[in-house]
């Protein structure tokens, strides 16, 4: 799995990556980012699944990363790492779907808690497209199967039961 930590700190990112090594091992691919256009520019190449995103850094801020990078990448979950509690920063974040919100200085367990949930929600969404491309590959096996058999039976004026088939594809 892959994370991004974007912060201007580069103390926090330091720490961050530190937590993260100490509680999930080599769990996960770690690279980080001084800014919102390095965290832009990394989302393309770097292709992360969760990214810890600060709201302050200088130039493109977080919420404006956020937003550029979730029109291309609508799966990745985003975490707010920040020290302002600021009411706007908080319902900007809710709009872009931001996952959780979280103020520094970061508590470890808090971090780590957060961190299982996204690395849940993302096996969620990998299982799910995966189920879902295994039932679009027998589809296409067995609709042709469905729609010849359905040609015969009105040709012959027979019934065809194609329960079997459906229990093939919905398993």
């Amino acid at each position: 799995m892959r994370i991004l930590i974007c912060d201007d700190e580069g103390i926090v990112q330091q720490a961050i990556r530190f937590m993260i090594q100490k509680s999930f091992g080599d769990e996960f691919e770690i690279e980080s980012a001084k800014n919102g256009r390095m965290a832009i520019e990394l989302a393309e190449s770097f292709r992360p699944d969760i990214i810890l995103m600060d709201i302050q850094m200088p130039g493109i801020n977080g919420i404006e990363a956020m937003e550029e990078i979730k029109r291309e990448h609508k799966n990745i979950i985003f975490i707010v790492l920040t020290a302002y509690d600021k009411f706007e920063y908080s319902q900007k974040a809710i709009d872009i779907g931001v996952m959780s919100y979280l103020t520094k200085p970061i508590n470890k367990d808090v971090l780590t808690d957060t961190l299982r949930k996204a690395m849940k929600l993302v096996n969620d969404r990998r299982e799910k497209v995966s189920k879902d491309l295994k039932v679009k590959e027998k589809l296409e096996v067995v609709v042709p199967m469905i729609e010849s058999g359905f040609v015969y039976s009105v040709l012959l004026g027979e019934s065809n039961d194609t329960s079997n088939l459906l229990q093939y594809v919905y398993g």
